[in-house]
């Protein structure tokens, strides 16, 4: 694999060749040498070569689409106000998401828009997601194949909420293929900016909010909800494109955060690598590393940024679990959010219909957890990872204990 052999072939499918900035060469280029070094499997080096091709392909088609008279005023709708849902991988984060998705005054980008945001059909809704959901639905279908067990970790559905990072994989290449490179100790990822990835996303989200708004969709000046962990790391960066973003960081006691998270890793390494044994205590070290760069960067905006400029709050894992719904409203009183009737009802209802299905799923299995994990599998110890991050712990957890 090469960036520049790559960058002719999506040149070739986007049929454009105007990348606009050049910004995402480098962790490009970085996480593709890291990835010949350390040799994936035949089946993960063409799943990986494909992501970087795909990710570069949207990124120039979403340029073209830009520069067309017909869809050039999307540049001219703004993104107000969204809401930003962050904190490390296990903490709540999809839940979370997915409630505050559900208010009528709100909208999540699904899992398709983000991978594919250039419409196929601008003026036939249907078809143009069907064709855009199906590549998603199939690659799905295949990852969930090889690694069956991947599902029990992380839902992924082409139609549901999804992370962030699907788009701005295009200047930050981040996903399943490439997590458990990025969050290595040696890893230049913790290094790079991500202004100019942020940018290329907010002009994203003016597109597809264009795109609902002149097919009819949607109603025209709904608020975004967002999310990915991986914003922790980069919360700068990301107000100085999303100058009036929310902030909500979720918390989770890194004793069951951290071992969850490596057990994610140890999926997607399953997924994509050659060698015949994972070290699972690399990826304990390597995810300690990672936890306490995302930990201090976030608290370190929490502490400086304004509340005026950009409202933010936490959210604790227990409190999210025991009562989501007075989660919920307690983010919107600390946002400044009208929290509607409606919008109660149709919380309770999915949480209703949630329970039903989780209770169903128990029955199945017999009780036996689908994803299990401990900081033991992992070379770490509670202490050690106490020790590690107990003033995170007493700044943030300490009075639910």
């Amino acid at each position: 694999m090469k960036l520049e052999e790559m960058k002719k072939i999506a040149t070739k499918i986007a049929k454009y060749d105007d990348f606009e900035d050049h910004q995402f060469e480098r962790p490009f280029d970085w996480t593709i040498k890291k990835i010949e070094e350390i040799g994936y499997s035949p089946l993960g080096y063409a799943a990986a070569k494909d992501f970087f091709i795909r990710r570069l392909a949207v990124k120039l088609r979403v340029n073209k689409e830009l520069k067309d008279p017909i869809m050039s005023s999307a540049l001219d709708t703004p993104v107000r106000k969204p809401i930003f849902v962050t904190g490390l991988p296990r903490t709540g984060t999809t839940f979370l998401h997915r409630l505050l998705a559900m208010d009528p005054e709100a909208r999540a980008p699904l899992s398709y828009e983000l991978l594919d945001p250039v419409q196929r059909y601008r003026d036939d809704v249907e078809k143009d997601t069907k064709v855009r959901a199906a590549y998603l639905t199939k690659a799905l279908d295949v990852m969930n194949m090889i690694v069956p067990h991947f599902k029990a970790i992380h839902e992924v559905g082409a139609y549901l909420p999804e992370e962030c990072l699907m788009s701005y994989g295009s200047d930050i290449p981040m996903f399943f293929a490439t997590f458990h490179v990025l969050m290595s100790e040696e890893s230049e990822y913790y290094n790079w900016e991500h202004v100019t990835a942020y940018k290329n996303y907010y002009r994203v989200l003016q597109l597809m909010q264009y795109q609902a708004m002149r097919n009819g969709t949607e109603k025209e000046g709904k608020r975004w909800v967002l999310k990915c962990p991986a914003h922790l790391l980069a919360l700068d960066d990301l107000v100085k494109a999303f100058p009036d973003a929310r902030i909500v960081w979720t918390h989770r006691d890194p004793k069951t955060a951290i071992p969850s998270f490596c057990s994610f890793l140890r999926a997607c390494q399953d997924m994509y690598e050659a060698a015949s044994y994972i070290q699972l205590d690399k990826i304990g070290r390597n995810l300690m590393y990672c936890t306490d760069i995302f930990l201090k960067r976030g608290h370190d905006f929490f502490m400086k940024s304004s509340q005026k400029a950009n409202p933010h709050t936490s959210v604790h894992y227990g409190d999210l679990i025991k009562d989501p719904v007075g989660t919920v409203k307690a983010i919107y009183a600390q946002l400044g959010y009208e929290f509607t009737n409606e919008y109660e009802k149709i919380l309770v209802d999915y949480i209703e219909k949630d329970r039903i299905h989780r209770e169903e799923i128990k029955k199945k299995t017999g009780g036996k957890k689908m994803h299990n994990y401990s900081a033991e599998m992992f070379g770490l110890t509670g202490e050690e990872i106490d020790q590690k991050f107990g003033w995170y712990c007493e700044t943030y957890l300490m009075e639910k204990k």
